[in-house]
C-alpha cells in the first residue's frame, strides 16, 4: 500500500527525532484539510467530506458519542501509528505525511521542477489515448485545446463534468477496463484520499506514462516510483499559518496558489527538457 510504505519510510528517515514533533494545529476545511507541525512544516490534503459522512459503518468519530480525539499537541508518531481506520483519520494521516515529507524533499533526494504545471513536464501524443481519473478542471481545459484529443475522464459522478465536457465521461466502475487502454494516465490526489489509488495504479499498463497530481500527493514519491509512476506533482506550503486560516474559512486550492503554496513536480527519470529549465533543481 502506497500510504503505509510512505509512513514506514518517513519513520525510518526521521528516526528518534519523530517522537519530538507534535501537531501544532489541525484544520479540517470543507475542501482541504491542513496541518502545521511543531517543527514549522505544514501539509494539506483533499477533504473527502462525502465519504466521511457515509462512514457510519466504520463508527466514524463524527457519529459517536465517545470523547473526540484531540490532536493539538499530539506526538506525530502517535498519530501515524494509533489512529483508527476511519476516513477522517486516514485523511489526517495523509496531511501528516505531507507535512513530514516537506523537510525530506529538501535533502537532495529527488529531481524537482518548481512553479511549473505538470503538463509542461510531459509529452502528450494526441494520437494516443489519455485517461484522467478525477475531473481536474485546469487539466481538462488544457486537453480540450488539443485537436482530436482522445480523452477519458473517469469519475464517480457524470455531474462533475458540465456541458459538452460530459462527452469525455467514463464511469468509475469502468476504470479496470479503461485505464489499460491509455498511454498516459493522470490520477488526481482525491484517489489517495478515498483509498482507490493502489487499485488504479495496478490497472495501468507497464509502458504507460503515469502522473499522480494534486496537493494530496505532496509526500515522498518512492512508493509511487516503485509502481511505475513517472511524475508526482504536489505542493510545498510556504505560509503555513495563512494557509490554515484560509482552509478554516472554506477556501479552495485555486486561491492557495496565490502566494501561500508552490507547485513541485518530482520526476522519476529527469528528462533532458527538465534539466534546461531555470526552475529545475536538485532538492
Amino acid at each position: 500500500m502506497v500510504l503505509q510504505e510512505t509512513i514506514d519510510t518517513i519513520i525510518e528517515l526521521y528516526g528518534d527525532s519523530l517522537r519530538r514533533i507534535t501537531i501544532e494545529r489541525l484544520v479540517m476545511g470543507i475542501f482541504y484539510t491542513g496541518v502545521k507541525l511543531s517543527n514549522g512544516y505544514a501539509g494539506i490534503s483533499y477533504t473527502p467530506a462525502l465519504e466521511m459522512h457515509e462512514d457510519v459503518r466504520h463508527a466514524s468519530p463524527i457519529f459517536t458519542k465517545k470523547a473526540p480525539v484531540r490532536f493539538k499537541g499530539m506526538p506525530v508518531n502517535d498519530a501515524l501509528n494509533n489512529l483508527s481506520d476511519t476516513v477522517m483519520h486516514k485523511t489526517i494521516r495523509i496531511v501528516l505525511i505531507n507535512a513530514l515529507s516537506a523537510l525530506l524533499l529538501d535533502r537532495k533526494r529527488y529531481f524537482i521542477i518548481e512553479d511549473s504545471d505538470v503538463l509542461d513536464c510531459i509529452k502528450i501524443d494526441p494520437t494516443k489515448k489519455i485517461g484522467m481519473v478525477g475531473a481536474f478542471p485546469p487539466f481538462l481545459q488544457r486537453f480540450k485545446k488539443i485537436s482530436n484529443i482522445q480523452l477519458s475522464v473517469i469519475e464517480l459522478n457524470k455531474e462533475s463534468l458540465t456541458g459538452d465536457d460530459q462527452r469525455y465521461f467514463v464511469p468509475a466502475d469502468d476504470a479496470p477496463a479503461e485505464i489499460p487502454l491509455c498511454s498516459t494516465v493522470i490520477i488526481t490526489g482525491a484517489s489517495i484520499a478515498n483509498g482507490t489509488i493502489d487499485d488504479l495504479l495496478s490497472y495501468a499498463r507497464p509502458d504507460a506514462q503515469i502522473i499522480v497530481a494534486g496537493p494530496t500527493a505532496s509526500f515522498l514519491p518512492d512508493a509511487f516510483f516503485s509502481r511505475n509512476v513517472d511524475i508526482v506533482s504536489g505542493v510545498l506550503i510556504t505560509r503555513p499559518d495563512e494557509v490554515l486560516d484560509m482552509l478554516s474559512e472554506g477556501v479552495g486550492a485555486y486561491h492557495l496558489f496565490k502566494g501561500c503554496v508552490k507547485k513541485i513536480n518530482i520526476i522519476k527519470n529527469a528528462p533532458v527538457m527538465a534539466t534546461t529549465k531555470k526552475n529545475a533543481m536538485r532538492a
